[in-house]
């Protein structure tokens, strides 16, 4: 068995810290792969081919000119499943290192052998993941019998029946660097032993967020469940929970269904400035809003926008966004703007002055609603790259004959 040569690098190096020695690692062909002295790396030592070829259990050498690429010092094989896969060694005197010999050849066969089962773990895992991936985006003629029991014998029953709870965690404030990401990390750990303490729950990571199959049950029950996620993991004030839960769906062959309703769920928390939990029940646009081509999305959005410059549009939608959030709420919104509540009424009579749509008025606020979330889908971006006048000029007749937008605007 090939053990990473990273892996073997932190062997030697823990041995060595451990004796005070130099320590070297030999493959089964005789090649240095890690050592403490970098400059014998990827040399041939001749006595550890010697070890390996003659199944020795130990060879002492005295002299520089002995073996080939090889110092005084006492080699080791190392066993791993009945097997000499490589030798171990430690550079010195006979005296001085002969002492050390099994502690360094057992400690060296203990720390392989947990590489062994982590990397064994790791793929039993990648497997799993795997299955479970292709059972929530198969389609119901794929969830077969053959699929029930390929899960069977993973340990896992899809014949259960299960709601579906998506996880996100993001960074509060700006882009996650490599500190915050291992805190992310740490926090997914936690979301893991959360839910995976539940009976029949399985949790696993699908893209960038965590997929929790939990057995069926009613909605205030998913809530507790997203409720306590939400609170384990933002005692850290650094990051935020946006979840997303299903509507529970007939059978475990419409599974691929129930990811797509958590999936819109979790996109409309995120969009939230709140981040409150979301239940596919709950939304609305939401729900056919990913089947609208992305130029008609910018099109409407220039529309409600038109007689603003494109660079203006953005700070229109964040003020919007955080107005509606809060209800239509001044006080509040203000506040969370930082800005005087007589700012923000100017500000939306400004807004109103620009567009003709009053966004204090019930009439309108769902044409800057769909606006702002339109802007969202397109990731903030005003300008697609194949854009051009007469594909727009498309997207806006698409628009004006469409039924419920005409009655929209």
């Amino acid at each position: 068995m090939k053990f990473p040569k990273s892996s073997c690098m932190k062997i030697v190096q823990e041995i060595s810290n451990i004796i005070g020695e130099r320590v070297n690692m030999m493959d089964h062909e005789g090649m240095i792969i890690a050592s403490t002295d970098p400059a014998r790396i990827g040399t041939f030592h001749a006595g550890a081919k010697r070890v390996v070829e003659e199944k020795l259990e130990m060879l002492t050498i005295h002299g520089n000119e002995e073996y080939e690429g090889a110092k005084p010092g006492l080699n080791l094989p190392i066993e791993f499943q009945n097997d000499i896969i490589g030798v171990i060694g430690v550079t010195g005197p006979e005296k001085k290192v002969g002492k050390y010999g099994q502690i360094i050849k057992k400690m060296t066969e203990i720390l392989l052998l947990d590489i062994a089962m982590r990397q064994e773990m790791d793929v039993e895992q990648r497997i799993r993941a795997r299955f479970l991936n292709d059972w929530i985006h198969g389609l119901p003629q794929e969830i077969n019998r053959q699929m029930v029991e390929s899960g069977r014998q993973l340990g896992i029953d899809i014949t259960n029946p299960r709601r579906i709870l998506l996880v996100s965690i993001i960074p509060r404030h700006g882009p996650a660097t490599v500190a915050l990401q291992r805190v992310i990390d740490a926090a997914e750990g936690s979301v893991r032993k959360i839910l995976g303490a539940l009976t029949e729950c399985i949790v696993f990571k699908s893209g960038s967020a965590l997929v929790c199959l939990t057995p069926r049950a009613e909605d205030a029950r998913m809530l507790e469940y997203a409720q306590a996620v939400k609170g384990r993991v933002e005692v850290n004030d650094a990051l935020t929970v946006c979840v997303g839960i299903d509507d529970a769906v007939a059978s475990y062959v419409h599974i691929r269904t129930a990811y797509q309703h958590a999936q819109k769920a979790l996109r409309t928390c995120m969009r939230s400035p709140t981040r409150d939990i979301r239940l596919y029940d709950s939304i609305n646009m939401e729900i056919f809003s990913g089947e609208i081509p992305d130029l008609m999305k910018l099109e409407y959005i220039r529309r409600i926008f038109r007689n603003c410059p494109l660079e203006e549009i953005e700070g229109w939608i964040a003020l919007l966004d955080t107005y509606y959030g809060f209800e239509g709420s001044i006080t509040q919104a203000a506040q969370a703007l930082f800005i005087h509540k007589n700012t923000l009424q100017y500000r939306l009579r400004q807004l109103y002055e620009k567009t003709g749509y009053d966004p204090r008025s019930i009439r309108f606020s769902s044409l800057y609603y769909n606006a702002i979330h339109f802007y969202h889908d397109l990731g903030g971006k005003l300008e697609l790259e194949t854009e051009s006048e007469e594909t727009l000029a498309e997207a806006l007749e698409s628009v004006t004959h469409a039924n419920e937008t005409r009655e929209i605007l």
